[in-house]
């Protein structure tokens, strides 16, 4: 393994060799990765909301900040407040590496589950004898095994990060809660009731339930443009990462995308379209695709912000991105491609979040030209603007700073 971030281990190293000398008491420990920093001047998005309140009640809190320690994601911005949790991930990766020799690599998410607790217990003797907090928020369930073995009576919470559905191995799957979430009794906050129902009801063993899953919105952009499709400004999320173990699956997506543009080029050139091509976060530069030096209507815009890109375009296109609930949150409706069998949109999109306007799927590479013609249409595009608005507000709920509040306020109280 080559570790590319020395100078954030080196931060890490410090803090967690202090903490066997030095006890830290906290109200809330925050943990995520750098995937989420994606706000002004690198801020967490997502925890932002949260951390305010925290100040605003005079709670004492920390962030733990992982990140992958290859250098897999070289876009992805530190943050300067954070501390890295570099260094208990390098013990993590040491220590798993000895496990599997001993006994044998995990092949399921269950034995993966017993081999972190195996782990984390050893971790707590080691470094986390003098560390206490009442209550964890996680994004990405990030170490809820640990932070349990830590404090074995606090509060650990899950906070929904993209997309919630019925077959998503993290929250529930084959109608039952991954065991590393219930054995660690984890409350999960989500972005709106529609996905507070989908677990309560989908879950046979009745672990998620109206006391473990709360609805406290989402920071989020909802206000709906007054567009117009004149503007013919188009932006594609891209979904190449580079955390596929599967390496040809980047390769059959960008081949893909490459083949619609070349099939479509005429058209989107005669009619004065322009197409902003964007990264994932979690992209890497080892998987290239170079569109903007062969076709004049192309470009990449991976510095501005989601927020303010949306408000320059009047359409959307991608796979299976959530980028599309974004888009539909100010109004711009979304061409789904269903050309690749990894990120098809069939199961999630059309069929369980019932996307209002199914005939927009590119099932072949010519669907996309007509599908264009048709939307330009004035009238045509005012009615896919407003009811895709609708659509993803009713997924989607603000955040509400009240229940939030409560929420904290009760947990650090009861302990």
């Amino acid at each position: 393994m080559v570790i590319k971030d020395w100078k954030s281990l080196y931060k890490s190293t410090l803090y967690f060799l202090k903490l066997i000398f030095i006890s830290k008491k906290y109200d809330v420990v925050f943990v995520s990765s750098s995937n989420f920093n994606r706000g002004i001047n690198g801020e967490n998005i997502l925890l932002k909301p949260m951390i305010d309140i925290c100040i605003n009640n005079n709670l004492k809190y920390i962030v733990f900040e992982d990140t992958n320690l290859k250098g897999l994601y070289k876009n992805e911005i530190r943050s300067k407040s954070a501390i890295p949790i570099d260094f208990i991930s390098f013990v993590q990766i040491i220590l798993r590496k000895i496990h599997n020799i001993k006994y044998e690599k995990p092949r399921t998410l269950n034995q993966t589950y017993f081999q972190e607790l195996k782990i984390s217990r050893i971790l707590k003797k080691l470094f986390f004898r003098r560390l206490n907090s009442k209550v964890y928020i996680t994004l990405l369930w990030n170490n809820v095994t640990l932070w349990r073995c830590i404090n074995p009576s606090s509060c650990i919470v899950d906070y929904q990060h993209g997309i919630i559905f019925d077959g998503h191995i993290g929250y529930i799957n084959d109608k039952s809660p991954p065991k590393i979430k219930s054995d660690n009794d984890i409350i999960t906050f989500v972005y709106g009731e529609w996905f507070k129902n989908l677990l309560i009801t989908s879950d046979n063993t009745k672990f998620y339930s109206k006391k473990n899953v709360i609805n406290i919105g989402l920071n989020k952009y909802s206000e709906q443009k007054k567009i117009s499709f004149k503007k013919k400004k188009i932006l594609f999320t891209l979904q190449l990462v580079a955390d596929f173990e599967d390496k040809s699956i980047n390769k059959s997506y960008i081949n893909i995308i490459e083949k619609l543009i070349a099939i479509n080029e005429e058209y989107l050139s005669k009619n004065d379209y322009h197409i902003i091509f964007k990264h994932h976060p979690r992209y890497s530069s080892d998987d290239f695709l170079d569109l903007s030096s062969k076709y004049d209507f192309v470009s990449f815009d991976n510095k501005t912000t989601m927020k303010d890109i949306l408000e320059t375009v009047s359409l959307h296109i991608t796979f299976n991105s959530t980028s599309a609930i974004d888009a539909a949150l100010v109004g711009v409706p979304t061409v789904f491609i269903n050309m690749h069998e990894q990120f098809s949109p069939d199961e999630i999109f059309l069929k369980q979040y019932n996307y209002p306007f199914q005939h927009m799927i590119v099932k072949d590479f010519y669907d996309l030209g007509i599908i264009l013609k048709e939307i330009e249409d004035e009238e045509i595009y005012k009615r896919h603007s407003h009811f895709v608005y609708s659509w993803a507000n009713e997924l989607y709920d603000d955040f509400n700073e009240t229940v939030f509040k409560e929420f904290i306020l009760n947990k650090i109280n009861d302990a």
